[in-house]
Parts: structure tokens; sequence; C-alpha cells
């Protein structure tokens, strides 16, 4: 059992945003740490970019990163809705999961998933994304979990913008840079994929793994990666 408080999983990652930092990295901790400590089985985070458009962000697995873009493909589920009204959701319960949401219900469900909870990315009065997060049973969460939820969102949206000087932040450029790294980890996860012969979520598995082995960062394992397969 991981020895951490979620507070000072918190407090790791508002220490981290005051030193230089990898967005990425920090991000797929914040992700695992929100399904661990609210607690939930799997996690995700949509972010809505240019024009638009939702995104996916990070995830707790490569099933999770499925889930999440499918809701951004067919504009619908509860990440899309949370960006749509800036409120939190919550749907407990197979039955209620695949009447709310006719078409990405049933894949929620069918990955084994019978709760779904949402939270917003909110940045001075903008909704910019959404946290999302998935759980085995069919139990509603209490206060103090939605509380933990909320903060875990608030805090991956401080990762996202990660503002220099509050008047001069360019929130449209730290949208991109936050995306722009997960663009790299989905091409290392592509080529440890190909390179073990393993599927994509075994692939995220052996990157992690490789991060902390090398005491190095998501995304510079992940480009480390990728520039070797380009060199062979």
């Amino acid at each position: 059992m991981n020895p951490r408080t979620s507070a000072q999983a918190l407090a790791a990652v508002t220490s981290a945003l005051l030193q230089d930092h990898d967005v990425t990295g920090l991000l797929a901790q914040l992700v695992q740490d929100s399904a661990r400590f609210v607690p939930a089985d799997a996690a995700g985070l949509l972010l809505q970019g240019e024009n638009d458009l939702l995104e996916v962000l990070s995830a707790t697995s490569h099933r999770t990163t499925e889930l999440e873009l499918y809701q951004a493909q067919h504009d619908e589920g509860p990440c899309v809705d949370v960006v749509r009204t800036g409120r939190s959701i919550e749907v407990v319960g197979e039955d209620e999961v695949d009447r709310r949401w006719p078409r990405i219900g049933p894949e929620i469900t069918g990955a084994g998933f019978r709760s779904v909870y949402a939270f917003p990315l909110r940045w001075h009065g903008l909704t910019i994304g959404g946290l999302n997060l998935f759980a085995a049973t069919e139990a509603p969460l209490d206060d103090s979990a939605r509380q933990l939820a909320q903060t875990f969102a608030d805090v991956a949206a401080l990762v996202i913008v990660q503002p220099v000087q509050v008047d001069q932040v360019d929130l449209l450029a730290s949208l991109r840079r936050a995306l722009e790294g997960r663009v790299v980890v989905e091409q290392a996860k592509g080529v440890l994929a190909y390179q073990l012969g393993v599927d994509m979520a075994a692939a995220y598995d052996e990157l992690v793994r490789r991060a902390d082995q090398d005491g190095l960062s998501l995304t510079e394992t992940a480009a480390a990666t990728v520039a070797q397969a380009q060199r062979r």
C-alpha cells in the first residue's frame, strides 16, 4: 500500500510547480493519485484544445485512454458534460450510466465500471477540461471524496496553465504544451508495443517503470525511447 496521504500527494505536486517541472509527468501522477485516494478504479483527463475540440491528456491505463477518446470522438460522456456545464457529475449504477449516455455508456459499463464521477478543470471562470473517475462499484461519493476529487482537478488545471506571472499567462500556449507532451508519450507507447510485442496497456506500464527506474520524468523517458528507435 502506498504510504503517502492525499495531502502529501497534493503537496508534492504544489512543490514541483515552484521548480522546473514536467507537465505530462505531473499530470500522470495526479491522475494516478486521484484514482487512488478518492478512491476509484481508473481516471482520465480530457482537455479542451483549439476549436473547442476535446483531447485526451492523461489516463491511468490504455483502456481508460480509449474511453476518454471515445467521449471526445462522439461528443458524449461525463467529461463532455462537465466541460459544457462547468459542474461536477456523478452517475451511479450500470443502468443509469447506459441510460445517460447511449453510446459511451455501454462502453464504460462493458469495461467493468458501474459508477462515473467527473469534475471540471477551471481557470479564471473558464472550464478547460475535466477529470473523469471510474469505479467498479455502485456507490456514490461522500462529501469529503467529492471535495478531494475537485481539489485534484483544480491542481491539474494549475499544472496545465502553469503561469510564470499571472498577467502574462498565454492560456492557449499552455494547453498546447501540455498536449504536446502527451503526444510524445503516445509515440513511445507505440514504439515499446512494437519492440516488445505487447499491447499498448503493457507498453505504457513499461514506460512508467523505465521512468521510475532511471529517475527521469515520463516525458524525458518517452522522448528518449522515440529518439533511440529513430536512430536504429
